[in-house]
């Protein structure tokens, strides 16, 4: 269920929760994912979320829970109307002061770290201050897979199919992997600054822009129908099959690495020369 959270295809999330249930060996456990999870994906899975890296962020109501609680440790039923009105007040003033000090640091503050190149650092310091924390995790990130073994991610592009870059569309530990140990040195002073323009006038607001819009189209045919379903089932086929390929690099076996990319070579290869002929 984890995974099918994490799917970015319908097709793929409604598989693995089949395979969850059909697994599962406890009845009540089987009829509770039927009952609340099975049919509406499309509010909890991420999947329906991926047009959008905002939405990829905020997966919860932590923030307005969070005001919530703190209004009702600080108001007691015999205040009254106006002595509650009171409070409402001072909490959204507390919050608004809250707000303006963060907005300060956002653009001013510099994160103190050790370990990273002088470089990349003078690089980060140039993002807002919560972003530079998030670069910084991925970078410190890089040594923990170096520790598990693992291989330097094979990368051609600043792209990367990971969570934390579709969500925040920075670089991640994949690409800093590659960038530190790789051949091809992908963080060059262009691309740097094509990341830090994302946030130069607008702030956290680029994530809200950055989505995909839905048009009123016409209704669809049959044939339309079935020519989209078709393009999904292609785009899960492709999905399932970088998910196991990174499930093996992911691992840092090279020996695994290397039989299941001649695998697939063989197995397409069939596929793609009948085409090409």
């Amino acid at each position: 269920m984890i995974h099918a959270l994490h799917k970015i295809t319908k097709i793929g999330c409604d598989e693995l929760i089949q395979q969850a249930i059909d697994e599962c060996q406890a009845p009540t456990v089987k009829q509770y994912i039927l009952r609340n999870y099975i049919k509406n994906t499309n509010q909890w899975a991420l999947w329906a979320r991926q047009h959008s890296p905002l939405l990829l962020q905020i997966t919860s109501t932590n923030a307005i829970e969070s005001y919530h609680s703190e209004l009702k440790r600080t108001t007691v039923s015999h205040h009254g109307l106006i002595g509650a009105c009171h409070k409402i007040i001072a909490l959204d003033a507390k919050k608004r002061s809250d707000a303006e000090y963060i907005a300060f640091e956002f653009r001013t503050k510099q994160i103190s770290v050790v370990g990273i190149d002088f470089e990349i650092i003078d690089q980060i310091h140039k993002f807002p201050f919560p972003i530079q924390q998030k670069i910084v995790s991925e970078v410190h990130a890089v040594e923990k897979r170096i520790e598990k073994g693992k291989d330097v991610s094979v990368l051609t592009s600043l792209n990367c199919y990971c969570l934390f870059f579709r969500q925040y569309l920075l670089p991640c530990r994949h690409i800093f992997h590659n960038h530190l140990y790789g051949e091809k040195k992908l963080l060059t002073t262009n691309a740097w600054e094509q990341f830090q323009q994302m946030f130069m006038e607008s702030g956290f607001e680029v994530y809200i822009s950055r989505k995909l819009v839905e048009i009123e189209l016409p209704k669809k045919t049959e044939a339309e129908k079935a020519m989209e379903n078709q393009r999904s089932t292609i785009n899960e086929l492709i999905e399932r099959t970088r998910n196991a390929y990174w499930r093996v690099e992911e691992k840092g076996n090279a020996v695994q690495k290397s039989t299941f990319i001649e695998t697939l070579k063989a197995s397409l290869g069939s596929i793609l020369n009948a085409e090409e002929q």
